[in-house]
């Protein structure tokens, strides 16, 4: 049994357009998150679980970088 749901592909789509409207890359995304370049691509690709809190906090990394870029 997993222990964290796989996203869905909708949902790891979100997460790539997400960053990549903040423009920012993967493996600086990974270096604020504080985990390795390759657990935020295979969130993105929908090849690993992911804890709640881990996605939300992510989601709203990706948000403040958005909101302060368009400001």
């Amino acid at each position: 049994m997993r222990k964290h749901p796989i996203l869905t592909m909708e949902e790891a789509t979100e997460l790539r357009i997400m960053r990549q409207e903040a423009g920012i890359a993967i493996p600086k995304i990974a270096e604020y998150m504080c985990t390795y370049p390759s657990r935020i691509s295979d969130l993105e690709r929908g090849k690993k679980g992911v804890a709640p809190d881990f996605l939300e906090r992510l989601k709203k990394r990706y948000q403040l970088i958005i909101k302060y870029k368009n400001t």
